[in-house]
């Protein structure tokens, strides 16, 4: 629509930018003063070189030395959060990693497991130039390795030099510089809506920048022996090889890069231990070998390659030729540029339109081999003419006076009147070599290394697509690709099954899934999935939409191939709708974050780290724990009855158990911190005793979240599954420490008009059963509330090893005890049970049915 250019400013002589602005971009200040020329010698920067200036050599190391104390001095801007974010996400509860926080700020692009993401691109912009660690994007292909600072070991050329991670701290110089890291699949989505490849979706997020803190890899080197290639083996090229700790569906990540590189120190490849001034987190590395051999791993010849356009399939004998060509490999980045405001989705209201005001679009741009960004231009009339960009770099960009190892952010004010009648917004940017970004995108089979202009649509904004399986943007599948998915339609059986019958088939030797509302028997696949059984695994028998999107984001067409020759049907019109509505709740729920209470603790997506405060006994084998909750959280966030899980981490699995605390209960209560009582089942000749219970003896502290389907509201008014129902008479059946969730609506209830609520009237009936008087948990206080409302509640305690001057009941419950001290299931009444899984199945339940109670109706569980 736009054929002029859109001058915003009156007094410009060209497009976008002022020659103000120009003169100031951040990088010709005096702290990024890196262009040799611009300023006088002793106003230079001394981490440059002289770059044809006619200094001696004792001057020049002078330069250098004080630029390497400087590198070593500088520090990440990122300050550590006192109050870090220590969550365990839902999504990563049952895989290898559930030991591992992660942002809920970070779109998963592979499903659950392994971990792949990358930041929402507006809040990696907003964060600024140094992305902090819990927005820098994760790239795995398996299970983080368990690795520990104090036993873990660096081993350089089998053995010729054996580190520590205190011997890497403390007996080598360590340089920390800000880097930025870009995956090689950045914007690859922009590809697969072109011709599905062999890669999954990444989004424009896949780069972020940090400060990066270690020993230079030459030094290491050096130490173990190790010289330049040129001085070695008659001058042969040699690679340093890097293998990692963890056992991947085809052995070991691995690869390489040239030891002449390596070796030289303007390359600054360096061992990295911290990020952003603290250790490596887990995902992110944590705590070598040379050979005259490039590396011939599985992930050094099939990941990370660009490949040319017609080869089409990965197994064909030119493709594999090609991949093991070292032409092909990917060390370094390409030029590329990214538009990140207008957002995707930002409106612009037309009222607010007018010549007065201006919008500022502003986006990334990076390139690699240490190669500087030197221009960025947008246009808004399709390429005809373009508008300068002020450019933004981090604090001390460049290295050696040469080397640019950081993003930048750019910049560029146009007027609102302009940009209404743009068609598109198109970036572009130029290095050092004056190359510029292609006009259309070069497909590869791979799909890496993706960087052509990149646009969006103007009003409503809407960038080419959005990262994973989001479905906006403006692209829509090729017609290609629309073709192969019809093939792969194309005579698939019709039977229909039930989300029961589904749900049966979750089974290693019988496992189904559900696809796009298709079903397929996986049973075959699991020995020679690629990535293993686990995740297929999780999602067998299971209906919902969560098998399709991590699907649809990893595999390709061969996978959708093979998956066709095991399709059994479809699910039928009722389980679809289960489907959908599934779907629809859970993208209701995240667009609408107003849900959860910012000074309450636990929601039911995630595991919060809590802080164990103290310990109380209560009995010879119960104690009350008290813990803090996390520094910014006022509130525990249960409701009356919810539970909440206890979770420990061993080194293969989490350990969970369910407790309700015993305090708060109201809101006045809340005091930062929550009480549990717990009895403690220590081990003996008979039985090992109870994981939880000893690890919580021994003082250690656990994650926790609410998932208790019980909420009470007062006056009568439960939510049992989000259903509400009212009852005038509670009957409590209790045992051990289930007690505990019965206490809390025991409390709730009867002090309510103590302590300020409108008084509860809901009459109460307990039986309690333990084995000894020793054993009652919170004695004390029921029988306190037993004598101040003796005609609201009454409690009986059944012991199965009563001491011979115990005058209550004696033995196991029974229905006989039942009749005797509950409630009958009249209308208004609830029976509601807690104890060990065998007397609940095989005696309280069987015992309230027959006296007149239905599940689901006016007898649950907590």
């Amino acid at each position: 629509m736009a054929t002029k250019p859109h001058h915003t400013r009156p007094d410009r002589s060209h497009g976008g930018s002022s020659k103000h602005e120009i003169q100031n971009e951040l990088d010709w200040t005096k702290t990024h003063s890196h262009r040799i020329g611009f300023r006088d010698r002793n106003d230079r920067h001394p981490g440059y070189t002289d770059a044809g200036d006619e200094w001696n050599d004792e001057r020049q190391r002078e330069f250098l030395a004080q630029a390497k104390r400087e590198a070593e001095e500088l520090k990440s801007p990122i300050k550590p959060s006192k109050e870090q974010d220590l969550s365990i996400n839902e999504s990563d509860q049952f895989t290898p990693d559930n030991w591992i926080p992660c942002s809920s700020n970070l779109i998963r692009l592979t499903g659950k497991h392994p971990l792949n993401c990358e930041p929402e691109l507006t809040a990696l912009f907003d964060a600024g130039l140094i992305t902090p660690n819990h927005l820098h994007y994760v790239c795995n292909h398996g299970p983080v390795p368990h690795l520990l600072w104090e036993t873990h070991r660096i081993d350089v050329e089998d053995g010729k030099l054996v580190l520590s991670m205190d011997d890497l701290l403390n007996n080598f110089d360590a340089i920390s510089i800000a880097v930025a890291l870009a995956c090689d699949g950045n914007r690859r989505k922009e590809l697969n809506m072109i011709r599905k490849s062999k890669g999954f979706n990444w989004g424009a997020g896949g780069i972020s920048c940090a400060f990066w803190k270690g020993p230079l890899l030459c030094d290491l080197l050096e130490a173990a022996g190790i010289e330049d290639e040129s001085t070695q083996n008659n001058g042969v090229r040699c690679w340093v090889h890097f293998e990692g700790a963890n056992e991947l569906s085809e052995g070991r990540y691995a690869t390489s890069i040239p030891l002449a590189y390596a070796m030289d120190p303007e390359n600054h490849v360096i061992l990295a231990y911290e990020m952003n001034n603290v250790p490596l987190p887990p995902d992110h590395g944590y705590p070598d070998l040379v050979s005259d051999k490039e590396n011939d791993s599985h992930y050094h010849i099939w990941d990370n390659r660009v490949l040319p356009s017609f080869i089409r399939a990965m197994d064909s004998e030119f493709a594999n030729t090609m991949f093991h060509h070292p032409s092909t490999a990917c060390n370094e980045q390409n030029l590329n540029s990214i538009i990140v405001k207008p957002e995707h989705g930002e409106t612009i209201r037309l009222s607010d339109v007018n010549s007065n005001i201006s919008y500022r679009i502003s986006g990334i741009a990076y390139d690699g081999g240490g190669h500087e960004v030197q221009r960025v231009e947008v246009s808004l009339d399709g390429g005809e003419t373009w508008l300068y960009c002020v450019r933004k770099f981090p604090e001390y960009p460049v290295r050696h006076g040469r080397k640019f190892w950081t993003w930048l952010h750019w910049q560029v004010d146009v007027g609102l009147s302009h940009l209404v009648r743009a068609e598109s917004i198109v970036v572009r940017c130029f290095n050092v070599f004056k190359n510029t970004q292609p006009q259309k995108p070069s497909w590869n089979i791979m799909e890496i290394l993706h960087n052509d202009a990149s646009d969006g649509i103007t009003l409503y904004f809407r960038h080419p697509c959005e990262p994973g399986t989001g479905n906006g943007g403006w692209m829509q599948p090729s017609t290609e690709n629309q073709i192969e998915k019809i093939k792969h339609e194309v005579g698939s059986p019709q039977k229909q099954f039930t989300r029961e019958e589904i749900e049966k088939h979750n089974k290693e030797d019988n496992c189904w899934i559900v696809i796009n509302g298709k079903v397929y028997d996986a049973t075959s696949v699991l020995d020679w999935h690629p990535g293993g059984k686990a995740p297929i695994m999780a999602h067998a028998g299971k209906v919902h939409v969560d098998t399709t999107d991590e699907f649809e984001s990893i595999h390709d067409d061969y996978a959708e191939q093979k998956l066709s020759e095991c399709g059994l049907g479809l699910v039928t019109e009722k389980a679809m709708g289960f489907i959908k509505g599934q779907a629809e709740d859970a993208a209701k729920e995240k667009a609408n974050p107003a849900n959860k209470d910012s000074e309450t603790v636990f929601d039911c997506h995630s595991w919060n780290a809590v802080r164990f405060a103290k310990k109380k006994a209560l009995s010879g084998d119960t104690n009350q724990y008290t813990f803090f909750l996390p520094p910014n959280a006022k509130q525990l966030g249960l409701g009356t009855c919810q539970h909440l899980q206890l979770g420990f981490h061993f080194s293969d699995q989490l350990v969970v158990r369910p407790y309700t605390p015993t305090r708060p209960v109201f809101e006045k209560e809340e005091d930062g911190t929550f009480d549990l009582v717990v009895k403690t089942y220590r081990p003996d000749k008979s039985q090992p005793g109870g994981t939880m219970s000893n690890i919580l003896d021994c003082l250690r502290p656990g994650e926790e979240r609410p998932t208790g389907e019980i909420n009470y509201v007062g006056q009568g008014k439960f939510l049992v599954d989000k259903k509400e129902y009212h009852f005038d008479k509670v009957s409590l059946v209790l045992a051990g420490s289930g007690i505990t969730p019965g206490y809390q609506l025991i409390s709730w209830i009867l002090r309510a008009k103590d302590l300020g609520e409108d008084e509860d009237t809901t009459a109460l009936k307990v039986v309690d059963a333990n084995k000894t008087e020793g054993d009652i948990l919170l004695r004390d206080e029921l029988d306190q509330f037993a004598k101040k409302h003796p005609d609201q509640f009454q409690i009986t305690h059944v012991l199965s090893h009563p001491s011979d001057d115990w005058k209550g009941e004696k033995g196991h419950v029974s229905k006989e005890i039942l009749e005797k001290y509950t409630f009958r299931p009249e209308k208004g009444t609830v029976a509601l049970r807690c104890g060990p899984p065998t007397m609940i199945q095989k005696v309280v339940l069987p015992a309230l049915q027959e006296m007149g109670y239905k599940e689901d109706e006016n007898l649950f569980g907590f």
